[in-house]
């Protein structure tokens, strides 16, 4: 768990006591502190902490576990906070997954949890109190959607139809490298990931795009390799879609 002296250096957004100069008198500060600390007295403790930048006021992301809540096969449920004092994005609390064999984070789609926004107008922190007391009660939709995924066994054909749909989430559409073999972003990185099971199809792809390592020739003919992500934001979008994608195939 993080303490609070590598909090305040790492992401110092977290103690921003007002938003940044540039936003209007209408927008209204949402302060992230407050919401991390009614977590932390609702029984979460803070497991992962990011910020885009190094300022005061940049897109952050703060990643909670419970310890009452139980584990969701292979996997540990979360809470994932989002906040930014620039205007860059809304206040949101959302669901998120907690891989334990390869310690990757996930979000989980507002059509599995719902999530929720705060616009920066008339900030409530009753509503999100009320929100943190009743974040367990999302733990079955989600499990239900895991435990489908983890029952739903692939053919070959079915792995190939998911991942060349899923290279369009990593790749812009047509920009895929020729020399890329599609087998490669199938084959998983530890023992544990063997098998055919949606789930398992599902995170060794997610695993690759997020992380990287998977070596190929780019379309000029450089030797290359896909690179892993930092950005808060295109690795939400690529959990999102991917995971969209696993759905279509439950």
């Amino acid at each position: 768990m993080i303490n609070l002296e590598t909090l305040k250096e790492k992401v110092p957004a977290v103690f921003a006591t007002q938003p940044s100069s540039k936003m209007s008198s209408k927008y209204s500060f949402v302060p992230t502190v407050d919401i991390m600390e009614n977590f932390q007295r609702e029984g979460w403790e803070l497991s992962r902490a990011t910020q885009m930048g190094k300022g005061m006021y940049g897109l952050h992301e703060l990643r909670f576990r419970n310890g009452e809540l139980p584990k969701v096969g292979d996997t540990l449920v979360e809470a994932i906070i989002r906040n930014s004092h620039n205007g860059m994005t809304t206040f949101s609390v959302s669901a998120g997954l907690h891989r334990l064999v390869c310690s990757n984070g996930l979000t989980v789609p507002t059509s599995i949890a719902d999530r929720f926004n705060i616009r920066h107008k008339n900030f409530d922190l009753d509503e999100v109190k009320k929100l943190t007391e009743s974040f367990a009660s999302r733990l079955p939709k989600i499990q239900s959607s895991v435990e489908k995924m983890m029952s739903r066994e692939l053919n070959q054909d079915e792995k190939m139809t998911f991942v060349t749909k899923a290279v369009d989430v990593r790749w812009k559409k047509g920009s895929v490298p020729a020399s890329l073999k599609l087998e490669t972003l199938l084959t998983p990185n530890r023992d544990d990931d063997n098998g055919n099971s949606l789930w398992q199809v599902f995170n060794v792809v997610q695993e690759k795009f997020v992380r990287g390592g998977v070596n190929y020739t780019s379309n000029s003919g450089k030797r290359t390799g896909l690179r892993g992500l930092n950005n808060i934001v295109a690795i939400n979008e690529v959990n999102t879609k991917l995971w969209e994608l696993a759905e279509e195939l439950v």
